[in-house]
């Protein structure tokens, strides 16, 4: 049996969530993990026989929608995280004596904490993998990129400056400056889990690394829950959510009411657990609206989902085959939307929200099977990759290669 510590991301549930199959996994194997996370997804790792850990002896923070919009402001929210806990941490992790270390790719702690301790490092990426080769890939990703860059110059000089005094403390080489900029992002480990496909990743062939895309991290019975889905199947199924960070606002969820209130849909939306429910006013008879659903279970039934394009949510819309229509509230998941509107599962809802253009886009995607057709072309290369189950089976072959000093590649 060996032992591993999970960094994760307090409070990202698109970063959290694809890993609760694959801790799972890995514990069903013999292994022992202790996982890194927020309080709020302590249940559902214990129920798994997980230690769990929160970062709150070092810092508190909380995934919100100002930080996640920003690239410049997260980068100095994961600078000031890194630096309060990454020495206790170190500490701590060398008492667990972990045989290999999984970390987020968004916490860059747990890169060096594992090269620090000369352990196998094994990144777990949720999102796109971030390079130089993805500004080629997209010109207003690439623009944004490039003015973020120019506006955080003062911040690079500092940045370089803590982390050749970090480095130092800890016992990690600094690389350079350039290398740490993407790989502050990428954090690229020995082994890359990426939840995603090949096809998703732009320039996938050039990255430089061990990259291996399992696609959705599918577990059953992950989200369980009561909903009456009876009264619904008659009709086609429009599920709305915009995550659990982007989820505050009350004049999105009304228009949606206006927009297909007694249209002959049936209409699933989650509104998060920031908004009462009787803010938004009348329910109309053909909507249920609750504060939190059974995703997984609610997208099996559904036939076109209203998202704001976290890739989580994405891919999991996609495994079961069902198309999205995408409002996206930050950068990243506007690239999300274009790639796969590319691939021809995806269609951008018009940047101006009213009940019409919402009624229009929605039927536009209903009445052209070609949006369902192309979504479980796709749905079956998201399952071709194998998941939890995949992923699971690529960290024990590399460990055990890396532990007798194989080439893990040849024994996998």
């Amino acid at each position: 049996m060996g032992r591993c510590v999970f960094f994760n991301l307090p409070g990202a549930s698109g970063h959290i969530n694809p890993t609760v199959g694959v801790v799972e996994e890995l514990i069903a194997r013999g292994e022992e993990v202790i996982y890194y996370a927020g309080e709020d997804s302590r249940a559902k790792f214990t129920k798994l026989g997980v230690k769990f850990r929160t970062y709150d002896d070092w810092f508190q923070y909380t995934h919100t929608a100002s930080t996640a919009t920003n690239i410049l402001d997260f980068a100095l929210v994961e600078i000031d995280m890194t630096l309060k806990c990454i020495e206790p941490l170190l500490e701590r992790t060398r008492q667990d004596n972990p045989d290999y270390v999984i970390y987020d790719s968004c916490c860059v702690w747990g890169k060096y904490i594992g090269e620090a301790l000369h352990k196998p490092t094994i990144a777990s990426i949720t999102t796109l993998v971030s390079s130089p080769w993805v500004m080629l890939s997209d010109a207003r990703l690439s623009a944004h990129i490039v003015g973020v860059l120019i506006r955080g110059i003062p911040m690079i000089t500092w940045a370089r400056r803590k982390g050749i005094e970090l480095m130092a403390k800890i016992g990690v080489k600094f690389q350079g400056i350039l290398y740490h900029i993407f790989d502050f992002f990428a954090c690229v480990g020995e082994l890359n889990i990426v939840f995603n496909t090949r096809e998703f990743q732009p320039f996938a062939n050039r990255l430089k690394g061990n990259f291996h895309y399992v696609g959705a991290s599918i577990p059953e019975g992950r989200d369980l829950g009561n909903l009456d889905f009876d009264r619904f199947h008659d009709k086609p199924l429009v599920y709305v959510s915009m995550g659990t960070v982007h989820n505050h606002n009350v004049a999105f969820y009304r228009t949606v009411m206006q927009a297909l209130a007694n249209e002959p849909v049936g209409v699933i939306m989650s509104i998060g657990r920031n908004i009462d429910i009787q803010a938004l006013g009348a329910i109309p008879e053909n909507f249920t609206v609750e504060n939190f659903v059974p995703q997984l279970e609610v997208l099996k039934r559904t036939d076109v989902f209203i998202t704001h394009g976290g890739m989580n949510s994405l891919n999991e819309a996609l495994y079961f085959g069902v198309p999205v229509i995408v409002v996206p509230q930050q950068i990243e998941q506007a690239f999300n939307m274009r790639r796969l509107k590319k691939i021809g599962v995806a269609q951008p809802m018009p940047k101006e929200l009213t009940p019409q253009s919402i009624r229009q886009t929605v039927y536009s995607v209903l009445g052209n099977d070609r949006y369902k057709q192309n979504a479980k072309t796709y749905s079956a290369t998201l399952r071709q990759g194998g998941g939890h189950k995949a992923a699971a089976q690529l960290i024990l072959d590399f460990v055990r290669a890396h532990t007798h000093g194989q080439d893990w590649r040849q024994a996998s």
